[in-house]
Formats: C-alpha cells, sequence, structure tokens
C-alpha cells in the first residue's frame, strides 16, 4: 500500500485544485475567457500536462492558466499543498523560477496567484511575494477542523502511520459530492477574493480602463552571466538610468 499520509496529502490537494478551478471558471466565461487547469485538450495539446515554454525552450508544468479569446495566457494560477515546513524553500523556489521565467516569455500575462494550503512558513510567503506572487492561504488548522467534521483525521505525528491510515479511508468512503462539498468549505473564506482578483484583472483586459505605471523593475545580464535588478519609482527613472549607460563602459563595477 502507498505511503497513506502522502496519498491523502495529494487527494486533499487535487480537491483544493478542482475547487479553485470551479471559483474560476464562472469569471472567465463572463468575459470570452477560459481556465485551463490540464487534460486533454483538442487543437492545443495532445497531452494532460498544462506546459508553458519559455523562450529558453524550457517547459513548465503549471496548475492552471487564464486565457484570453485570443489562447493568450493572463493569468497563471498555482495550488500548492504542503504538509511539512522542510519542504517550503524547494516549492516556493520552483513556484518563483517558474512564473518569472514564463512571465518573461509571455507579455501578455498581467498577474500570477498562488493558492496555498498546509503548512508555509512567513520566509517562504514572502519570496514568493517578492516575486509578484499574489497568495492565497487555507491555513492547516482550517483543513482540519473541516476534515475532522467529515470523520477524517488530518491531524497526527509524523511518525504516526496508524491515523493516516484509517484516515485515508475514511476520505475514501466519501462520495464525489461530499469532496467537492468539502472543497467548497476548505476555500469558502478566499473565494469571494480569488474571484474578485480574477475579474478585476480580465476587466482591464476587455474594457478600456487606464493601467498607472506603480514601478518599473529593469532586469540587466552582464556577459559574465550576472542578474542585476534595479527597480525606480517611475519610468523617467528608469530612462535616466539606462541613458547613463547608452556609452556601454567596459566596466559597470561601482555603477550599478
Amino acid at each position: 500500500m502507498a505511503n497513506p499520509a502522502a496519498a491523502l496529502g495529494e487527494a486533499i490537494g487535487k480537491l483544493i485544485q478542482d475547487e479553485v478551478g470551479r471559483i474560476i471558471s464562472p469569471v472567465c466565461e463572463r468575459f470570452d475567457c477560459y481556465y485551463d487547469s490540464g487534460g486533454l485538450r483538442s487543437g492545443k495539446r495532445d497531452g494532460t500536462r498544462l506546459e508553458l515554454t519559455n523562450t529558453s525552450g524550457n517547459k513548465y508544468n503549471l496548475d492552471g492558466v487564464v486565457e484570453n479569446a485570443k489562447g493568450e495566457p493572463i493569468v497563471l494560477v498555482e495550488s500548492k499543498y504542503l504538509r511539512y515546513t522542510k519542504h517550503n524553500r524547494d516549492k516556493a523556489s520552483w513556484t518563483c523560477v517558474a512564473h518569472s521565467n514564463v512571465r518573461k516569455s509571455y507579455p501578455t500575462i498581467r498577474k500570477s496567484i498562488a493558492v496555498l494550503s498546509g503548512n508555509w512558513t512567513a520566509s517562504s510567503q514572502a519570496l514568493m511575494r517578492s516575486f509578484g506572487i499574489e497568495l492565497y492561504e487555507v491555513p492547516f488548522l482550517r483543513a482540519c477542523a473541516v476534515l475532522r467534521q467529515w470523520g477524517v483525521e488530518f491531524q497526527w505525528e509524523e511518525k504516526d502511520t496508524k491515523t493516516p491510515a484509517a484516515a485515508l479511508e475514511a476520505f475514501q468512503r466519501l462520495s464525489a459530492e461530499q469532496r467537492v462539498e468539502i472543497g467548497g468549505q476548505l476555500l469558502s473564506p478566499i473565494a469571494p477574493a480569488i474571484a474578485s482578483d480574477i475579474e478585476s484583472t480580465l476587466k482591464l483586459e476587455a474594457e478600456d480602463i487606464a493601467q498607472q505605471i506603480a514601478s518599473v523593475e529593469l532586469l540587466l545580464k552582464t556577459r559574465g552571466e550576472e542578474m542585476i535588478t534595479r527597480v525606480f519609482p517611475d519610468c523617467r527613472s528608469a530612462v535616466t538610468f539606462l541613458l547613463s549607460l547608452q556609452e556601454e563602459p567596459r566596466d559597470l563595477r561601482g555603477r550599478l
């Protein structure tokens, strides 16, 4: 038998991911957009994995993408479940790298969001926010409380094997309709905010609403393969900085 704890965690993560789709899809339909969450899609892909490829040819498997009527990506969506904080940095870093690289290759992308469930540290969340990823969270203790109402104990010590085995059996006895209801309960506190977030982005895409620049971020790559980021409060400051480099000095030390 597979690890019951891992199997149950994967099932709950999938349940939350599916509920995210149920929240976002109706909003997309109102704006003639489409929420792609993977699976077979005629004319789009032959396989089931939802992947976007960046300009370097690297493929990134994503949980969800909001597309406009032209099929262009507008919003990247991730749903990440973690039981133990020791895996935080790896999962957070992958999400940051994937979204950052994909956004550089698709200028139509307006937003990145991640729905986090389980145990996520403040430092990992801060890392993702620093990459422009908007976060929504299903706290671990809330998940435990909701699942307990359905007879599924979701809280146990790391070396405990009996509790997760019994919990997995209890979860497997639930009907498909009951699992959908659990997903709705888990995300009910954040569902309105997620829907509103997607709606505001699609409104900007569909309507003639002025978009104002809050800041300008420049990424400079040196011949030594160094990546240097500079952030400016407005376009004028960024242009002034670039003009100061137009002579392409032989050595940038002291100027960046």
